[in-house]
């Protein structure tokens, strides 16, 4: 009957640590926002999330964690009752943007292919330090990738992918910028999640609104 019961205790204790692995998981290593943005994570009992050295609110698995940036670069770090410090959260606030239209409406035209560049900010390397892969590359926000390594682009999907295929060997990058087709080379930076990135926020052409994702 001890045994029994020293077994259950232990699966359940297994299983308690298995949900809270994976709740951890959950919580991304790198955030992009705009100014005035929110930002919304999900947590269990017992996780919670500091930010300039205030702590937010636990919340349950039905709750979620909200707080405000300012632009600029934060940080958030992700604890577990209370002290013990699991990983830290890299927060990227681009400023808003107003955009007011004037004159007269003639058409709205819609991309369809490659994805879109709305933002870059620094990568960590797998060294801990700080680079910026883009740097001089001639890419500016508002243009559209359309091409890596002569491989057509449609989704941020498949540029991460793409991208990731090179291990870490410079990749060439066909993009749009004012109509005119320019080409670059690239060199990605490994991250400590064994992840090629080149520093740019992207998204899908196609898309009005939806979440960037950091490439």
């Amino acid at each position: 009957m001890k045994k029994t019961m020293k077994r259950l205790l232990l699966v359940f204790f297994l299983l308690i640590i298995y949900i809270y692995t994976l709740a951890i998981e959950t919580i991304p290593d790198e955030l992009v926002i705009f100014e005035g943005e929110n930002i919304t994570l999900k947590s269990l009992l017992g996780i919670q999330i500091k930010a300039n050295k205030e702590t937010i609110e636990a919340a349950s698995s039905t709750n979620h964690n909200t707080i405000s940036e300012k632009p600029g670069k934060a940080s958030l770090q992700v604890s577990l009752f209370p002290n013990i410090v699991v990983k830290d959260v890299s927060v990227d606030v681009l400023p808003k943007t107003k955009v007011i239209p004037v004159g007269n409406m003639a058409g709205l035209k819609l991309y369809t292919s490659g994805v879109l560049v709305v933002g870059m900010s620094e990568i960590e390397g797998k060294d801990h330090k700080k680079y910026k892969p883009y740097e001089n590359s001639g890419i500016k926000e508002g243009d559209r990738i359309t091409q890596i390594n002569n491989t057509t682009i449609s989704s941020t999907k498949e540029l991460i992918e793409t991208v990731n295929q090179a291990q870490g060997n410079a990749v060439k990058v066909k993009y749009i910028q004012s109509e005119e087709t320019k080409e670059c080379s690239i060199e990605p930076i490994e991250t400590s999640n064994h992840e090629y990135k080149l520093g740019l926020w992207v998204r899908d052409s196609a898309a009005r609104c939806g979440n960037s994702n950091i490439l």
